[in-house]
């Protein structure tokens, strides 16, 4: 997989971005938070996530962990494709969207362009229960490197082949068990302890 691009950057857009890698040009879609977060010259190191279908190849773009978590999880919505996603994620902030799934505010969602009512009832219905799992488990005493390793840790589980949920819920269990997140490599390994 895909995991970032590290490049320069050639020009910017709210919506997209074009990195030169070795010489290769190479355009990727992003959401407006991440637009906002990236220099206007210069280096920049975006995470990525590569969509494929029969008739073209994309590369969405973010600046944050919890950016393009948002938008994994958006995309397993049903009816929610890639588009759809970034459009979501460019229409408010991460903490919003979460906070409005949580508190199932589906009137805040369906501010967002493109997010009619079913939309934003459905993306309540399907992400409601996992938000709230990864919400409790990142507490708001973990520090921004700790975040980041479970995030990390979630995403290696899930490439073992665990679904979203359950590779949250291992993670989830096991941080509270090690109480201080010293490597990924431990929260993994404490997390697999964890699987059903």
């Amino acid at each position: 997989m895909l995991d970032y691009i590290r490049g320069r950057v050639i020009s910017k857009s709210p919506t997209r971005l074009i990195l030169e890698v070795a010489g290769i040009g190479c355009l990727l879609h992003i959401p407006l938070s991440t637009f906002e977060k990236i220099p206007k010259h210069g280096e920049a190191t975006i995470l990525t996530q590569l969509f494929i279908r029969e008739d073209q190849i994309k590369i969405f773009g973010f600046a944050t962990g919890e950016e393009r978590d948002l938008f994994q999880l958006l995309l397993s919505v049903n009816g929610i494709g890639p588009n759809t996603a970034i459009t979501i994620l460019s229409g408010s902030t991460v903490d919003d969207i979460k906070r409005a799934v949580i508190n199932e505010d589906a009137k805040s969602l369906e501010k967002i362009k493109g997010v009619g009512k079913k939309t934003a009832e459905r993306i309540i219905l399907e992400l409601k229960e996992t938000i709230k799992e990864i919400t409790t488990s990142i507490s708001t005493g973990m520090d921004v490197q700790q975040k980041a390793l479970v995030s990390d840790a979630v995403m290696a589980l899930i490439s073992l082949g665990y679904g979203r949920s359950i590779a949250e819920k291992a993670v989830s269990d096991a941080a509270k068990k090690l109480q201080t997140i010293d490597t990924i490599e431990a929260l993994v390994r404490e997390a697999l302890k964890y699987k059903v």
